[in-house]
């Protein structure tokens, strides 16, 4: 027999997915820092090889962050009710008024304008706003679905997602950035969790070499377009080699066991935090000419573990500044939601 979709309400999360959710975020954060490194081109591939290399396995190791996000949201299930989607909101809301509020101490920008820029800007909040919304009719169809049929179903969606979205560009898919494109990570999820199949079943370390291997060959592939005079570019989260990346990135945490470790967790309930912090238009660009020169100060090189300390550092002033995002919302539902029992106390992303 299956396991049951909504077999994880209830219960508490193991750290293992926590801790997926704060490397996960590391690699946005790295995502976002490669493009700072400089164009690759031709020329950089040829006459500064080693680095231009690294760049693109950064690029290619990073590329999975948002689609392990959203499997771990699949894989236990959005519960989606007044309090989550209010405490999803509320984050975003607090975080822009945060992000233009620092930007203000650090005599950078702010102000009402990039404040109300900040709620509505990004891709991905709103896109995930879309699944939160449709979450219940998808896990009710989730539910009715044997898995094989969930999987046939997945089959089909997919063969649509990588001609129509990724090979020609259709503009619902929006190159992976869209709701329509985060459904379909979602079900994956969904599947990954009912199904045995042997494919899924290897141990977390054959998982991560095979994530590593998979990085590798998106390397090898850029190079050869790059050296052919192609300018596409096989990063994308709709390739299919991405996605199958992010799975067993996503099964390698899965397949591990560190029991319920209390700072992994408290950690992981602000990594959403440092996506809207970092990427906020008040403070983006500043945190972007840092890192730029960081790369011209250490060089490609030197500059990686500088630029991953610079991430860990913005990575922990989130944290401390959510603590007050997670006890003013405590403040605000418990006068506004009396029904404390059977709500969701935080949303998926978190």
């Amino acid at each position: 027999m299956s396991k049951s979709f909504n077999a994880s309400k209830g219960k508490v999360r193991r750290s293992n997915f926590e801790l997926l959710r704060i490397v996960s975020m590391l690699l946005v954060l790295l995502a976002h820092y490669v493009p700072t490194r400089g164009g690759v081109t031709k020329d950089a591939l040829l006459n500064d090889t080693f680095a231009t290399l690294c760049t693109l396995e950064l690029h290619s190791l990073s590329i999975v962050c948002v689609n392990c996000f959203v499997l771990i949201s699949g894989y236990f299930g959005i519960r989606l009710n007044i309090k989550s989607f209010s405490n999803y909101l509320y984050q975003i809301i607090f975080w822009s008024a945060a992000s233009v509020a620092t930007s203000l101490l650090l005599g950078i920008n702010g102000g009402l304008s990039l404040f109300l820029e900040g709620v509505v800007w990004g891709w991905f909040p709103w896109a995930y706003l879309v699944l939160m919304i449709l979450s219940p009719m998808i896990n009710a169809f989730v539910e009715k679905c044997s898995v094989r049929e969930l999987g046939g179903y997945l089959i089909v969606f997919y063969l649509f997602s990588t001609i129509g979205g990724y090979l020609l560009g259709c503009r619902d898919f929006l190159s992976g950035m869209s709701g329509l494109s985060l459904v379909g990570l979602y079900l994956i999820g969904a599947y990954l969790r009912r199904c045995d199949l042997k494919l899924f079943g290897y141990p977390a370390k054959v998982n991560f070499v095979v994530y590593l291997v998979l990085g590798i060959a998106l390397l090898g592939v850029n190079v050869l377009l790059l050296m052919v005079g192609i300018k596409s570019t096989p990063y994308g989260y709709l390739n299919p080699v991405v996605i199958v990346m992010a799975i067993y990135l996503f099964l390698t945490f899965a397949k591990m066991d560190i029991g319920c470790q209390l700072l992994v967790n408290g950690v992981a309930a602000s990594a959403f935090s440092v996506y809207l912090f970092h990427c906020h238009p008040a403070i983006g660009g500043w945190i972007s000419q840092g890192w730029t020169r960081i790369n011209e100060v250490y060089g490609s090189c030197l500059s990686i573990p500088v630029a991953v300390f610079s991430f860990i550092v913005i990575f922990a002033f989130c944290c401390v500044v959510d603590r007050l995002r997670i006890y003013t919302f405590k403040i605000i539902s418990n006068s506004v939601f009396h029904n404390r029992n059977g709500l969701c106390d935080r949303a998926d992303v978190q």
